[in-house]
């Protein structure tokens, strides 16, 4: 049997799929469409994780895939056999275990059991673990997706429309949106949002940071704003869990945390609440924890 190993991280953005070795080191990562099933539906998911998987696998012979997905342990705990059977149908006889995308991104950040993980991307949600006991905040889609980046592109929008109209302060995400998306009005904006506001409104992020480091007061309160929601969900799970008195892990994911004022904010947020929280700033992929997770099913 091969001692390659599959992991996939699916998002509402895009998956990642790494191919790894038998000591865990990554050798190829490729990327394909977005594969949670809440904003795609199923048939798309599973195609795009294929072929993303596709693409890693090549010749390679893999002897297990530990499949990540967003929103698959709400909702959508009973499509997981429905993802596998559709995958074996397409080919892939391997085992296939499917997870959460919660705790392989905690995994890629620690190796502790105990602990707790933000997920602020394209969705946001915050989950903790301790003593066989776990608890859920947030992650519950675009309608309330609090401190994602849906949640800061739709502030980011309503915020750039009204400094166009005049009804609020003047932003230099305006100034940015015209340079880089050719927006010269609040009526072009809606040309450039509506028509795909799904893949627009989480891109309004990047003009967020942008602007917030170029000084802008109204990107800056957006995104304390947006810290502030991330900590109300932290602080739920923290409390939940009995944590604010141990040393505990906190992992931060998700490209949300591109942003130093987000990750500064909320950090501080947190150990202000539990002093003996540690904080880890996810810098490998978050697909190494499915990584890991697909090689523990072996043991």
């Amino acid at each position: 049997m091969s001692n390659y190993v599959i992991g996939v991280d699916g998002g509402g953005t895009k998956t990642t799929v790494a191919l790894a070795d038998e000591s865990g080191e990554i050798l190829s990562i490729e990327r394909g469409g977005p594969s949670n099933i809440r904003n795609v539906g199923l048939e798309v998911a599973v195609e795009n994780i294929f072929n993303a998987i596709k693409k890693v696998k090549k010749e390679e012979s893999v002897s297990r895939y530990c499949i990540a997905l967003a929103s698959v342990e709400e909702e959508q705990e009973d499509k997981k056999e429905e993802v596998v059977k559709m995958l074996k149908e397409k080919g892939l006889e391997e085992e296939i275990f499917i997870e959460s995308d919660q705790l392989p991104a905690f995994k890629a950040g620690t190796d502790e059991n105990d602990g707790v993980v933000i997920i602020a991307g394209t969705g946001a949600v915050c989950r903790g673990w301790r003593s066989y006991k776990d608890y859920k905040t947030n992650g519950w889609g675009y309608l309330a997706g609090e401190g994602s980046a849906f949640y800061a592109g739709i502030e980011t929008y309503r915020a750039v429309q009204k400094s166009f109209d005049g009804r609020g302060e003047k932003t230099k995400m305006e100034e940015i949106l015209k340079e880089e998306w050719g927006v010269e009005s609040a009526i072009d904006f809606n040309k450039k949002v509506y028509p795909n506001f799904m893949e627009a409104l989480p891109q309004l992020s990047v003009v967020l940071d942008k602007a917030e480091q170029q000084g802008d007061y109204v990107a800056r309160n957006i995104l304390e704003k947006t810290s502030d929601e991330l900590f109300l969900s932290a602080k739920t799970v923290i409390e939940k869990l009995d944590f604010r008195e141990v040393k505990f892990p906190v992992v931060f994911s998700g490209g949300m945390f591109k942003s130093d004022l987000l990750k500064e904010s909320l950090s501080s947020k947190i150990l202000m609440f539990a002093p003996k929280a540690e904080v880890i700033i996810l810098k490998e992929d978050p697909v190494k924890g499915a990584v890991k997770m697909a090689m523990k099913f072996d043991l």
